[in-house]
């Protein structure tokens, strides 16, 4: 080993460092990849059912995160001129 390689005050600091980033597209990006998977026959049938397991699994968590980022489409179809809302039920 180099001294460039062993000097300790290089080594790159937490701070310098950038954690991979993961996103809820990507866990949705992973359902549409099992599920072509399976329909192309990637999987063995003693497999499916551990496949499945996990499938479901993240499946739950993008359907758990999914609905905050589509609340303001709900609140604009939702939110109708009060007037009109008024004029209509009455």
């Amino acid at each position: 080993m180099s001294k460039e390689e062993t000097n300790p005050e290089e080594a790159p600091t937490p701070e310098e460092v950038q954690a991979p980033e993961v996103n809820i597209s990507d866990f949705a990006d992973i359902l549409q990849i099992i599920d072509v998977a399976a329909t192309r026959g990637a999987f063995k049938g003693n497999e499916l059912s551990a496949v499945g397991v996990i499938r479901d699994r993240v499946a739950a968590f993008v359907n758990f995160y999914t609905p905050a980022e589509q609340a303001p489409d709900e609140a604009t179809t939702e939110s109708t001129d009060p007037e009109v809302t008024e004029e209509t039920s009455e």
